[in-house]
């Protein structure tokens, strides 16, 4: 109905009311509630094809019966870079060609070597890495063969190693599972349209409320371990700084050099077992991450996950077995320290597989309260953790003597001159996490050389 007004002539008019508008948002509204069920299911379906594509590659290789293992030398370069992924595949070891690239077993190592002659009357392969100077003293009998190398992944290995931990198949778990969740709720969204929308509202806001809970945590975990790891290396080095004090220079002193008679760097013990009693010693190796103070505690449980000072820290510290003594005393002790990603404590030691990096760093520093080793490196593997390379082993006995030699028959470098294996010497075996298969370790094995004390030290 229209409204009157009076013109300037007086002249009486109706002039009708202007048509209703309907709210700009009303559109704008349902677009958005288009877009919101396409953008979960565009994000959830992202993370399952994320999730399934980083897992079908280990889950369909063995349902097909392959084996898949990661390469951490370079033995086999470049037919096989270091760093690669293979697929194994069984086979008839009297099958095997000359020239065809296998897997076998040696002791607790898996290698992979070029088939140079199948001796099938003596059961056996002779076979030579492709970067390898020479063949394999030893010909490798047929038992100990894991199958033929199928398909090679080049450089995938660190890759794999993301989530072939337990960390990582827990990621691989909660993005599955969130990819799950937002599929779901999309759909959901879709069915409450119209007058059901109001009625089951409050189930979407708390699913997306436990997405982003579940998101944040996650961020917060994120941000708390990287918290760590900052806190780790500044404590750390804090300690090198407050504790530790190079040597003086010497005409022609190489601390990388075999047989060397000084310790490049020394300790105040007096003042850091002052802070924290069971520290035992201090490891060192020039131009890498180690340089940190080894401890000893009670259980094995103490320094897992707190620092030198005692206080908590993911990172932990680099600590003795609390079966041994303690005073590397023994034929062999124990030390352990975490793979960290942050690449701190022990995460470069499996970087000694490759032979140029093991010349390169042929030997480390253990300095005790009193005594200074230089550790001349022996040998260097990978193992299970529950391997016989972990039993404690005070006395140079027949079974210390069986274990050096294991320990060297299985090393992935040979040793440089003068790292000779010597039974009556005392040795450490250095122990991290690795990520080439379940419950794979990396060990270092080191003959403790006695050095001189100098500086009253």
């Amino acid at each position: 109905m229209g409204s009157t007004y009076v013109t300037s002539r007086g002249i009486l008019s109706k002039v009708p009311d202007p048509p209703l508008e309907r709210p700009a948002t009303s559109t704008k509204a349902k677009s958005t509630g288009r877009m919101s069920p396409a953008l979960c299911n565009v994000l959830g379906s992202l993370l399952i094809v994320a999730v399934a594509a980083l897992a079908l590659p280990l889950g369909l290789s063995r349902l097909m019966g392959y084996q898949m293992l990661g390469i951490v030398t370079s033995d086999m370069a470049p037919a096989i870079p270091g760093g690669s992924v293979i697929y194994v595949q069984p086979v008839d070891p009297a099958d095997v060609q000359v020239d065809e690239v296998v897997a076998f077993r040696d002791g607790a190592d898996v290698l992979v070597r070029r088939v140079v002659e199948n001796q099938t009357e003596q059961g056996q392969l002779v076979t030579k890495g492709d970067a390898l100077p020479a063949e394999d003293p030893q010909p490798m009998p047929y038992e100990s063969l894991v199958g033929a190398v199928a398909l090679t992944i080049p450089f995938a290995g660190s890759v794999v190693a993301l989530y072939t931990g337990t960390a990582g198949k827990v990621c691989l778990a909660l993005a599955l599972a969130c990819g799950i969740a937002l599929n779901m709720q999309a759909d959901r969204i879709r069915r409450e349209r119209g007058a059901r929308r109001r009625r089951g509202a409050w189930v979407t806001y708390t699913l997306m409320a436990v997405l982003a809970l579940v998101f944040a945590g996650s961020a917060g975990v994120v941000a708390y371990i990287n918290g760590q790891h900052k806190a780790s290396a500044a404590t750390y080095a804090s300690a090198s700084s407050a504790y530790t004090l190079a040597a003086e220079p010497i005409e022609g002193f190489d601390p990388t050099a075999v047989g060397q008679q000084e310790a490049p760097k020394h300790v105040d013990f007096a003042a850091l077992t002052a802070t924290n009693p069971d520290v035992v010693g201090w490891i060192y190796c020039p131009d890498t991450i180690i340089d940190y103070p080894v401890l000893r505690g009670e259980t094995n449980d103490i320094y897992l996950r707190h620092d030198y000072t005692g206080e908590y820290n993911i990172n932990g510290s680099i600590f003795v077995d609390s079966g041994n003594r303690g005073t590397f005393e023994d034929a062999n002790t124990i030390v352990y320290g975490h793979h960290m990603s942050s690449g701190d404590m022990f995460a470069c030691l499996d970087q000694w597989a490759d032979q140029e990096f093991y010349e390169q760093h042929p030997v480390m520093w253990l300095l005790t309260p009193t005594q200074d080793y230089q550790v001349v490196l022996v040998s260097g593997h990978h193992v299970s953790a529950y391997s016989d390379m972990y039993r404690i082993l005070p006395e140079h006995d027949e079974a210390f003597a069986q274990f050096l030699a294991s320990a060297r028959e299985s090393s992935d470098f040979v040793p440089v001159e003068g790292a000779d294996a010597d039974p009556n010497a005392n040795y450490v075996m250095l122990s991290t996490c690795a990520y080439i298969f379940d419950d794979a370790r990396y060990v270092l094995h080191g003959e403790l050389v006695p050095l001189p004390r100098t500086m009253g030290t």
